[in-house]
């Protein structure tokens, strides 16, 4: 009995070892990938990173005291961007079931050197400025955001191509 144990073990050990060898392959393989000279995000961002149109979509929720009662809210449009920290929003917003078209009439960015970054955009009849957080990922090509107001929201923008 002892020794059709140890047959067992031995034949699990010399069974596994080619997953093992898999495993390994596929984790050296996994770091060559994020190793210097592969295509990584910049190590550096500026608000020169940003620059163009960005179409955006966003959804969430307007919360009190903004509003009475919790809110449903929508937008969809575009981001422009000047590589020097001005930008443009215009889009189409639905809160409630009320839907308006506007535009920015003034809208500033900020950009950190990891590609976080902070947007601040003033809207006509708005109470107030409209403050958002980000992230630029994809190569400068994507952002994501949330707004860090009463207004819960999330949403993600893509740069336009030249055909759009």
């Amino acid at each position: 009995m002892f020794r059709q144990t140890r047959l067992w073990a031995a034949r699990e050990v010399s069974m596994t070892t080619p997953k093992r060898a898999l495993l390994c392959l596929l984790f050296a393989l996994g770091l060559a990938s994020i190793a210097p000279g592969a295509e990584a995000e910049p190590q550096s961002f500026t608000v020169g990173s940003l620059s163009g149109v960005f179409g955006f979509s966003a959804a969430g929720t307007i919360v009190p005291p903004a509003v009475p009662v919790a809110t449903p809210a929508v937008a969809a449009g575009t981001m422009t961007f000047d590589r020097q920290g001005g930008c443009v929003i215009s889009d189409t917003i639905n809160i409630g079931g009320a839907s308006a078209f506007r535009t920015s009439t003034t809208c500033t960015y900020a950009v950190n050197q990891d590609g976080t970054g902070s947007m601040l955009a003033l809207f006509p009849g708005d109470p107030g400025p409209t403050p958002l957080s980000f992230v630029i990922v994809n190569h400068e090509s994507e952002i994501r955001f949330i707004r860090t107001d009463l207004g819960v929201a999330t949403g993600v923008a893509r740069k336009r191509d030249r055909d759009d």
